[in-house]
């Protein structure tokens, strides 16, 4: 099912007919003026009637979720304005799309309506798969054309678009392919390829093929993208000469880690040059940066780690759940007051953008500090703290000198290479041994070579810089392993 709000974004007097093929007909011109002339407050107010829209339409359409709000005991009809709606309860992974057959989670409980299937992994690891319909597909495919135009300016020179993400079963390749593919078919300059996470491919793309075209865009990992550029330097290649953009996602940096990107590759405009999108494969793209989320960023402290995007709230609805983010969005599994598990929060635009510009986007914005939840990240790979416990927990020969608690902390080297540090806490009178380290390192990556897709490309890949550093720390040590804690904390970051 479309969401019928794509309407806004078509020049008046053009018909929706209700399959991908309207992305042909959609005109990034006309998007671009409304975006700019339409005031925040209709935004805003289309949001609220898009999420008001879409819960209707899952009460009905979609039967999973009629039977999550019987079992809540909502009474759909007297769900009538956006304050009735902020007290339907949320959806998460675990009471909502574990606990329903993925068939009767997509709309008329037909799955096989959707297109293309997704894969994510859940906290234990087990991989989820997400239906992608029609109106995920169409609305990608719509908001890349905009970066394109808009902060690329990819409509006017001729451009090779590189894609390093990881391909197949996930999303962020395969997603972004098919739409900067579309964008090219409509008469863009612009031609794509995709070697993903594959350093020497990439290199020896962008060394033949790159000097043919105005510029060059790579989308990628943040990490992943610093160690190409780094690489390719090595390898004699001219970044500057190349007139290089990037086109980030999966995690945040902060302004000083873009600095030090942009100064690698000589790049002078830090407005245009790179755009991180915030996304998941829940719901693809969740908001993006744009010139003056990057402005406003940058007149923050430099050295902070988070993401500032602006977001359309007809196509995904976001409100403050405590510290929390939860969105309603149209897609193959339609979500509504969906907590995804990210820290953050959500700001108007009058409140963000103080010094307003009339070719400003008047949209809202989102800042998302983190996940809320135990998992870490390499290069944008998700790191789960349960397959090292296997590791460490289940060794009776480590045992004998560690006590099975340790905490993963994301970490950068003086040169900003990232790496995955991994703090273990040994017994009492037991003295650190490099031995003992290496033989955890081994295992450790041994394990996540087996359990972790993502990680086992990416360890091919990069190799050396794949590996964890195992840190061994005294008994106790309260920065790690707080005795009196309630809890434990697996992971600082």
């Amino acid at each position: 099912m479309l969401n019928p709000y794509f309407k806004f974004f078509y020049k008046s007097g053009v018909k929706l007919r209700g399959n991908i093929s309207d992305f042909d007909i959609f005109d990034a011109d006309y998007c671009s003026k409304i975006l700019v002339s339409k005031n925040p407050d209709f935004w805003q107010k289309k949001g609220e009637e898009m999420a008001l829209s879409l819960f209707k339409a899952a009460s009905t359409k979609v039967p999973a979720y009629k039977d999550f709000l019987k079992k809540n005991k909502i009474n759909t009809d007297k769900i009538k304005n956006i304050g009735d709606f902020s007290k339907v309860p949320q959806t998460n992974k675990e009471n909502y799309l574990k606990f329903y057959p993925l068939q009767e989670l997509c709309w008329d409980g037909v799955l096989e309506k959707n297109t293309l299937l997704s894969v994510s992994s859940g906290s234990s690891g087990k991989p989820f798969f997400w239906p992608r319909g029609n109106n995920l597909e169409l609305e990608t495919s719509i908001l890349h054309e905009l970066m394109l135009k808009d902060i690329f300016e990819a409509d006017e020179r001729s451009t090779l678009f590189i894609i390093t993400f990881s391909m197949g079963i996930y999303i962020a390749g395969v997603i972004t392919l098919n739409s900067v593919l579309r964008t090219a078919q409509k008469s863009y300059p612009v031609t794509c390829i995709a070697p993903g996470i594959n350093i020497d491919e990439t290199l020896r793309i962008v060394g033949e093929m790159s000097p043919k075209f105005s510029q060059t865009i790579i989308a990628g990992y943040p990490p992943f993208i610093k160690d190409i550029i780094e690489r390719g330097r090595d390898e004699g290649i001219d970044w500057e000469k190349i007139k290089i953009k990037f086109l980030f996602a999966t995690e945040s940096f902060s302004e000083s880690w873009r600095d030090f990107i942009l100064k690698k590759v000589g790049a002078k405009d830090a407005l245009k040059t790179s755009c991180n999108i915030y996304g998941s494969a829940d719901a693809g793209i969740l908001g993006h940066e744009t010139p003056l989320s990057i402005k406003i960023r940058r007149k923050d402290d430099r050295l902070l780690d988070y993401t500032l995007v602006q977001y359309n709230p007809l196509l995904k609805y976001y409100e403050e759940a405590g510290e929390e983010l939860v969105f309603s969005a149209y897609g193959g599994i339609p979500l509504i007051r969906y907590n995804i598990g990210d820290r953050g929060n959500v700001y108007s635009y009058e409140k963000m953008a103080q010094a307003p510009s009339k070719s400003d986007w008047k949209l809202p914005f989102l800042r998302v500090l983190g996940k809320s939840g135990q998992t870490t990240s390499l290069y944008g790979v998700k790191i789960y703290p349960e397959h090292i416990k296997a590791v460490l927990s289940g060794n009776n020969a480590l045992l004998k000198f560690i006590t099975g608690k340790f905490v993963l902390e994301r970490k950068y080297k003086n040169n900003q290479d990232q790496y995955l540090a991994i703090h273990i806490e040994m017994r009492k009178n037991v003295k650190g041994l490099l031995s003992l380290k290496d033989d955890i390192q081994k295992k450790i990556i041994g394990a996540l070579k087996k359990y972790n897709l993502e990680y086992n490309r990416l360890y091919q890949s990069i190799q050396e810089k794949a590996k964890p550093i195992i840190i061994l720390q005294p008994n106790n040590y309260r920065r790690y392993f707080d005795p009196n804690a309630i809890k434990h904390r697996w992971k600082i970051n």
